[in-house]
Parts: C-alpha cells; structure tokens; sequence
C-alpha cells in the first residue's frame, strides 16, 4: 500500500510539472514558432509547432505545422498527420479539407477532388457547419467548393435565400462583382434592414475597386431593382448612398428626396445630404436640399433647421467669393433678420445669431449692433458654459476688429479659464496671443504660441507651431523687431478689412528694409491681399517675386504650387504644367511635389 502511495504521488509530481511546462512556456515558444515562420525557417518552426499542438490541441498551431510541412514538401508526413486527425475527429469535415488541399498540393489532383467531393456529400443541414465548411473551403481559397457548399446548403435546408453575405464576399475574392452584387440585392430583396450591412461591404469593395469596374455594375443592377421592385426603398437608398461615395450630389439629391415624399419622411435624410454636400462645396445641391424641406412647412419638424441650413449656406457661399459686394451681405444680413422676427423659437446662443452678428460688423461696419446683440444674447438665463464661450468668442472677435484689443484679450482669457483642454479653450488661448502679436509684443506672443505647441486641436496646434515659427525666424539677426512689428500691423489691418492699407504697410516693409528674411512672407501676404479682391495679374506677379528671387525660401514650392493652381484656372495649362514639373524635379521634398505630379497626370490625361 506504501509503494503503491508513493508511485501515485510521483505520477502526479510528472503530470504537474508537465501542466507546469506548458503553461511557463507556451507563450515564449508560440512567438518563436512565429518568428520562425515568418523568416522562412520551416524546419524549426514545424517541430515547435508539432509540440504545441500536442500541449494545447489548439487547432492553430496545427495548421501551422501542416503548412510548414507544405513549404517543406514532406507531403507524406503532412499526409499521415491529418488522417491521425480525421480518426481522432470524425465528425469534424474540415480536416478531410486540410487532407484534400496537401493532395492539390503535391499534385495528386484526382485524389485532392476525391475528399473535397467527400465533405460535400457528407453536408448536413445545419446552418452553423455549412458555414463552417464553406469557411475552411475559403481559407485555403477553394472558392468554388465554398460557393457549392453553400448551394448545397440552401437546397438541404429548403431556404434559397440563405448565405447571400457570404456568397458575395467570396464573390468579391473572386471579382466576379455581378455575382457579388446580385447576392446583396437578393439580400435586401429579402431583408431591407440588412441596409447598412451591405453599405458597409460595398464600401470595402469600392474602395479595391481601382479600375471602377464595379460602379456600372451597382448602378445598373439598382436601377433594374427600383423597377421591378417598387415598394423597396432600400434600393432606393442604397443608390443614395452609392452617389454620396462618389461625391455625386446631386444624383444623390433625386433619390433623396424621391424616397422622402415615398416614405413621407421629415426631411432628416435631405438635411443629411445637405451637409455633406456642403461640406464638399456643393453649395447649389445644399440648397435645393434645404429648400425642399422648408416647403413641407413651418409645421415639419426639420422646418427651422432648414432654414438656418439655408442660411448658414449662403454665409459659407459669400464668404467663399472674392470678393462678395456689400449688397449681397446686406441682403443676407436681411434674411437673417427676416429669420429672427419671423421664428421666436430661434436660439439666441444659436449658430446663426453668431453669423448674424458677424456680418454686421465684419462686412457691413456695423459693429455696435452686433456687440448689442451678442451682449444681450450673453445676459440670458439658462446659457451653458460652451454656449457663453462662443458667444464670447464672437464678442472679442467683433472687438478686435473695432481695435478695442485690451477688452478682447479679457474676453479670449475668460474663455481660456472656463475651457481648459478643450478646442474652444486652446482657440481663445490661440487668439489672445495673436492679439499680443498684433500688438507687437513678440516675445510674450511667442511664449504663449509655444505653450500651445501640445494642443489636442492638431489644427490651432499647427497654427502656433507656424505663426511661432515665422516669429523665431524673422527676429534673430533683426533685434529691434521693426520689420516683424511692421508685418504683424500689416496683419492686424487686413483682419480689420482694411487690405488697401495693409498693402501700404507692406510696401513701406519692403521700402525700410530691403533684402530682409520676411521678403517673401511680404509678397505671399499680398498674393493673398489680390486674390481676394480679384486682381489675378497682380496675385500672379507677386508670387513669381517668391519664385524668380526667393527660390531657396520655404515659401518657393507653396508660391510654385498656388501659381500653377491659378493658372489652371485661368486656363493657362501650359504655363501650369510647367509649374508643377518645377516642383516635381527641383523641389522633390517638398510637400507640394507630390500633390504636383497628381495635377500634371490629370493634365496629360
């Protein structure tokens, strides 16, 4: 009896040292089985592979080791492994696959047919191993045996309209996209719901869609689908959506709104669409997007958003003319009024009191009432924090503008204090010290510019980094800051609107001091001083200043680039390209060198 105590208690000494080993160890063979693998070396990561999967039955590592064997051609061991499996597993038909695939592989073909036919009528109708089968069929990219197994599976569970996702996804890996697409129609055919679903797969497939073989393919078989099935909106939207990946508003715009009046809807779809559009610079489709819904009636829910929208649009629009006329923001100015008296529901901490009021002051020098407006807006009650900080915003903006910089700087520090990490936080923070630049207070603007460099708003981040920068780089050998000062009040008037006088101060820059580092920052400045007035000729003289005489600036290839994009527009193709090869061959580094051999591409096309 005591021996028979002792030998049990060595038995289970062994078990557990064994249970010991494999969890110790599992982990670091497992990444050097890997590695191994992954470099090529098949022979070591077989054998670790092989013990694996004798520790853990993982079916990974067994698959592994199989195709290790494969790389190293020793198919008959390979061979004798998975029908050690097949005995051990009977019920499971995947490693009848693993045997018939080694037999592709190492040419038996007949024999490779033999199993995979086998699976095939050992099928059983249970969803769940159908889709098992099918999925071990893919992995060793047996597509067509996947594609039967699951016919054969809908046939054996008597539902025809099984397995359409999956049927489409091998048919992407094929890139048989009639196929594909007809299975996630059928699919919709069967369930609408499965809307968002199959957006989600064809945007996949649009996406490796290079050549834009698929999109006839989409459209036709849609249009065909909307016609024969009528009731079925989710065509309709799935057409939509289509036009919407490919920027094409306002085809999106008549599915849009015809499966509005169908599926007598709010108008949400169409404000969505409006949006997007917008954001693309499709501004005549966001406006027939906001129209029709604002003729549904003040009654429609979406009424007053549609009608901000609209205005919001026609803001963005003007904003985007160069220049627009004091008449037409006048005439905006009165629709928003027209706005504000007709609907008592509008917020007063809404986004269109903020446009409002910036139209008064910044292009209509009405600047009292738009501080009177924003002072009253500030003085309601149930304002939240994020509410008050842009209306404040716009308050020190309208300041600034009036030159009353000392009660801006007040308000952008209010802001500053109440938001403390967060966007609106780091752009007063971002605006104060530009008011100390504008001031002429470089050394403190730049501290605070630096202070800034960490922000989680990559956008106000990046301006600081530049606006610092320009300051470091156009103040160590000019130590009295004089020509900096000059730019910066150059700066500060064009902010006011007041681009002829800026221009004076720039001249009087390049007048003062002549062959200073700030030169081609002073013609960049007004290149963008003539744009906006529309004076091509002179926008065009003065970025060739930065090309011909600065040409080893930071500023050469942005000048290079913005020339050429002006002369495209202008129709000057030649003198264009002739740009974009400047920047392509002399300035490879350059960021604008890759956006150039774009440009030039489409322009040889």
């Amino acid at each position: 009896m005591k021996k028979f105590i002792v030998n049990f208690l060595v038995l289970i000494s062994f078990l557990g040292s064994e249970y010991s080993y494999s969890q110790n160890n599992i982990q670091t063979e497992s990444q050097l089985a890997f590695n191994y693998f992954r470099d090529k070396e098949y022979r070591p990561a077989s054998s670790l592979f092989f013990n694996l999967h004798k520790i853990t039955r993982s079916r990974t590592y067994f698959n592994y080791y199989i195709d290790c064997l494969i790389q190293l051609e020793d198919y008959q061991e390979a061979e004798k492994s998975i029908k050690k499996e097949i005995k051990k597993n009977p019920d499971d038909q995947s490693f009848l696959i693993d045997l018939g695939f080694v037999y592709k592989t190492s040419g038996e073909s007949d024999q490779s047919l033999a199993q995979y036919n086998k699976v095939l009528e050992k099928l059983i109708p249970v969803s769940s191993e159908i889709t098992s089968i099918a999925n071990a069929f893919v992995r060793k990219r047996e597509y067509e045996f996947a594609i039967k197994t699951y016919e054969i599976g809908r046939r054996l569970l008597n539902q025809e309209h099984l397995f359409h996702m999956e049927l489409a996804t091998i048919f992407l890996s094929q890139r048989d996209f009639e196929k594909m697409v007809s299975e996630y129609l059928l699919a919709l055919s069967v369930d609408p719901t499965q809307i968002k679903t199959v957006q989600n797969h064809l945007q996949s497939a649009l996406l490796q869609d290079i050549n834009s073989s698929l999109d006839p393919i989409l459209k036709n078989q849609l249009l065909q689908k909307i016609q024969t099935e009528t009731k079925n909106l989710s065509f309709k939207e799935l057409l939509q959506w289509y036009f919407m990946q490919k920027k094409q508003f306002q085809a999106a715009f008549t599915q849009a709104r015809s499966i509005d009046l169908i599926g007598k809807e709010d108008g949400s779809r169409l404000l969505s669409l409006a949006s997007a559009a917008r954001t693309n610079d499709d501004f005549k489709t966001a406006l027939e997007c906001y129209q029709h819904v604002v003729d549904k009636g003040s009654s429609s829910p979406n009424y007053l958003n549609a009608r901000m929208g609209d205005l919001e649009t026609r803001y963005i629009i003007l904003q985007k003319q160069n220049p627009a006329s004091k008449p037409a923001w006048l005439e905006l100015s009165e629709q928003y009024q027209k706005l504000f008296s007709e609907e008592k529901n509008v917020s007063l901490t809404s986004t269109s009191l903020i446009q409002y009021a910036h139209i008064n002051s910044f292009y209509l020098n009405n600047s009292a009432k738009s501080i009177e407006l924003l002072e009253k807006a500030l003085e309601s009650s149930g304002l939240n924090s994020q509410q008050k900080s842009e209306l404040k915003l716009e308050l020190a903006d309208v300041k600034l503008f009036e030159d009353e910089k000392w009660d801006a700087i007040l308000l952008y520090a209010q802001i500053e204090k109440s938001n403390k990490n967060n966007a609106i936080g780091f752009e007063a923070k971002y605006k104060k010290a530009k008011v100390s630049y504008f001031m002429g207070e470089l050394k403190w603007a730049k501290a605070q510019l630096d202070a800034l460099k960490g922000s989680t708003s990559k956008l106000i981040a990046n301006d600081a980094i530049y606006l610092s920068q320009l300051i470091s780089d156009n103040t160590t050998l000019d130590t009295s800051y004089t020509a900096m000062k000059t730019f910066a009040e150059a700066e500060f008037l064009m902010f006011q609107k007041k681009d002829s006088l800026a221009i004076l101060k720039l001249n009087e820059l390049l007048k003062n001091h002549p062959g200073h580092s700030l030169t081609d920052e002073v013609y960049f400045l007004k290149y963008e001083i003539f744009i906006k007035a529309n004076k091509t000729e002179q926008a065009l003289l003065a970025l060739s200043k930065i090309i011909e005489e600065h040409p080893y600036e930071t500023l050469a290839p942005k000048a290079l680039f913005t020339q050429g994009e002006l002369l495209q527009k202008l129709n000057e193709t030649e003198k264009a390209m002739e740009n974009y090869k400047s920047l392509v061959t002399e300035y490879s580094d350059s960021i604008y060198s890759v956006e150039a051999r774009k440009k030039l591409n489409e322009l040889r096309k």
